[in-house]
């Protein structure tokens, strides 16, 4: 069931990864879960392409159409293979479905003309790199977008229809899933897929596997405190990240340090003085250089650098 845009891992009992190939395309993991008499899929990639094979595989893993997909944020690599799904219904929080149907109609040269904007930045980002593997990151990142692009003449925006504040929960035969938000912290509402049965996670892009997360337009402060909810409140064995390999709940830890860390080192550049094209030119933060998209540190850290410049001077 592998194919050139997502590979299978099973999880626990009923619950699989579907996880990125990096470079594809895909960007974006998702979950299939068998829930007994139905089928859930959560988050549905970044190309109608690969969500067409996505519910190709739910349907062959399940033997059973998909019932209900879940999307945990607006974010495009996680909605836009939404409309491979159209005999499904759609979850989401109240403020994400607010967020899709808000975009309105895919604007198609409006997309294209941001994403070549991407191409170009990444494109002279990596005329100053040496390192191996923030080349090889680059250039994933670069086929992606590439793909994308391609790809938006065929985009159809899809809304939930089922939305919630705080926790919904579906019953199946076999397992029962619950569908938590806890506010916003990568994006401006998260939500999370936990299996109590499997004591599994599926975390959106709130958790990941040695991947850099993207901070941008959301809120670190409140992501670290709902991370440290889900640690509380959650028995949590298993971790369906929205990017990086299925692991287990240290990544939990892995991820508040890095947001805790980034926080730290920002406020001390701010403190410093010193411009913003300095810091930039040290490069990833010490001990995440070896995690995947390297590339993406540097919008954090000019996003959150800027942040913390308007805010101290108020």
């Amino acid at each position: 069931m592998n194919n050139e845009y997502f590979t299978i891992q099973q999880a626990s009992e009923g619950i699989w990864g579907v996880i990125s190939v990096p470079g594809s395309g895909s960007l974006g993991n998702s979950a299939i879960i068998d829930l007994g008499d139905l089928t859930v899929v959560v988050d549905t990639t970044n190309l109608p392409h690969s969500g067409a094979l996505l519910r190709h595989t739910a349907e062959q893993l399940t033997n059973k159409p998909v019932k209900y997909v879940v999307n945990t944020h607006f974010h495009g690599d996680h909605v836009n293979g939404n409309q491979q799904f159209m005999k499904s219904e759609f979850i989401s929080t109240v403020w994400t479905r607010d967020l899709l149907s808000d975009m309105g109609e895919v604007n198609i040269d409006l997309m294209q003309q941001n994403i070549q904007k991407i191409i170009t930045s990444l494109n002279q980002v990596r005329s100053t790199q040496k390192d191996p593997h923030m080349l090889t990151e680059i250039d994933y990142d670069l086929s992606v977008q590439r793909a994308l692009y391609d790809a938006i003449p065929s985009l159809c925006r899809v809304i939930p229809t089922i939305t919630f504040e705080d926790k919904l929960v579906i019953q199946g035969t076999k397992r029962t899933i619950e569908v938590l938000s806890y506010g916003g912290g990568h994006s401006l509402s998260d939500a999370v897929v936990y299996v109590p049965e499997e004591q599994t996670l599926i975390a959106g892009d709130l958790i990941t596997t040695k991947t850099i997360p993207v901070i941008p337009y959301g809120n670190p402060y409140a992501w670290i405190r709902i991370l440290k909810r889900i640690q509380k409140d959650l028995k949590v064995d298993t971790v369906i990240p929205g990017h990086g390999e299925v692991s287990n709940s240290d990544r939990i830890t892995d991820v508040i340090r890095f947001l805790e860390n980034t926080i730290t080192y920002v406020s001390g550049a701010v403190k410093s003085g010193k411009s913003e094209s300095y810091w930039l030119e040290q490069g990833v933060l010490k001990g995440y250089e070896d995690w995947h998209l390297p590339q993406y540190f540097r919008w954090n850290f000019r996003w959150l650098f800027n942040s913390m410049l308007v805010q101290n001077n108020r």
